[in-house]
């Protein structure tokens, strides 16, 4: 029997509100990834790659989200269209392809522009893995031990690349549905703001 199609229809007013939820939400998780890697002991990038993990599923949900309220917006639709909510694989791998990509055109104008040879974007080890199972493998030990391989884990300096790229988009993804918002006669606002005053590379940063 195949499973029932993922697919919901919030009121436009709710679906907004919902939207710049989960924008705020990814900045909750991106605390809790900064808090992780502030200290050095064992285990911590197995859960900092697992919050990474869950901020990139997240983000795919709300790429999609703010894609049909704009549509939904412009069409002046009552409703918005969610697909795929609940589908945290698809999401997650939908984010980070998008993210990649947009990490090899940053790192590619650099190289344009600064004339940078260093810098470009390896291939993740974790991209020959099924995306599907990473998040269970980093939170829950096997019993085999021939199973506990977790050599996929990036390294600290890419995580921060692509937890620094979802949160950059969750905070432009907020502005722009408070703007989008706003000319329906909506006030919506991200309530955490990125922290003022200099802090370490991963100090607390939405406050």
């Amino acid at each position: 029997m195949n499973n029932p199609p993922d697919i919901q229809h919030p009121m436009r007013d709710e679906a907004f509100e919902s939207a710049i939820d989960l924008a705020q939400h990814i900045l909750e998780n991106a605390n809790a990834y900064h808090a992780l890697a502030s200290e050095d002991f064992p285990g911590r990038d197995r859960m900092r790659f697992a919050v990474l993990l869950v901020m990139l599923e997240e983000a795919g949900k709300l790429y999609n989200m703010v894609r049909e309220c704009e549509k939904a917006a412009k069409s002046d639709y009552l409703s918005v269209r969610v697909e795929n909510y609940y589908d945290n694989c698809l999401n997650g791998r939908r984010a980070l392809a998008q993210i990649l990509e947009e990490l090899r055109v940053i790192d590619k104008a650099g190289q344009v522009l600064g004339g940078k040879e260093a810098g470009q974007l390896p291939g993740p080890d974790f991209l020959r893995e099924d995306f599907c199972t990473l998040k269970e493998r980093l939170l829950y030990m096997p019993l085999d031990r021939s199973a506990r391989d977790l050599s996929f884990i990036p390294s600290g300096e890419l995580m921060d690349r692509l937890a620094g790229a979802v949160e950059h988009n969750a905070l432009a993804a907020g502005e722009y549905l408070h703007d989008l918002g706003k000319a329906l006669g909506l006030w919506i606002t991200l309530e955490l703001k990125p922290r003022k005053g200099e802090g370490g590379p991963h100090s607390i940063r939405y406050v």
